[in-house]
């Protein structure tokens, strides 16, 4: 854990994954002055939320045991998914997701909701038509089972 945190926390722009991971969900935010990158390595995800082209102003690296994930129930006319970083009593949840029925097969929209205590202390959407994906179903699910979580469709959460 130590040599991936030490790896994703060098001088690593914030909208540049580490050299061998997938991106998860990233997107320019505020007309393009932030931009939000989480990624993908091995067992271990990222997140980084800052500055384009600087030193992310806040960036996580958890075991993917760690990320809370809501996968996809397969119904509705949305395909989305959402996962959780945890930091103290403030959490990090990435969304993306596209309306399977929208004119000209719709755009893929995505955000990040800061929350603490039950409370969202900010919402921020991804500037329009900018979000870019590893591609439904995230890998992150896929890393998950590997880590030996199995996901409950009908208790909507992830057991050991």
């Amino acid at each position: 854990m130590a040599a991936f945190a030490a790896l994703c926390l060098c001088s690593t722009p914030a909208h540049a994954c580490p050299d061998g991971a997938t991106s998860l969900v990233s997107c320019p935010l505020k007309g393009g002055t932030k931009v939000l990158q989480t990624c993908l390595l091995g067992d271990h995800a990222t997140y980084a939320f800052g500055k384009v082209g600087q030193t992310p102003d806040l960036h996580l690296a958890r075991p993917v045991t760690d990320i809370a994930m809501t996968p996809w129930p397969g119904i509705g006319r949305y395909i989305w998914e959402d996962f959780t970083f945890s930091n103290g009593a403030t959490s990090y949840r990435v969304f993306y997701g596209i309306d399977k029925m929208a004119e000209g097969a719709g755009k893929l929209t995505g955000g990040v909701a800061v929350e603490q205590g039950g409370k969202v202390l900010a919402e921020l959407y991804c500037d329009l038509g900018k979000v870019t994906t590893s591609g439904y179903p995230l890998p992150l699910y896929e890393a998950k089972e590997a880590a030996g979580q199995v996901y409950s469709l009908e208790a909507q959460a992830w057991s050991d």
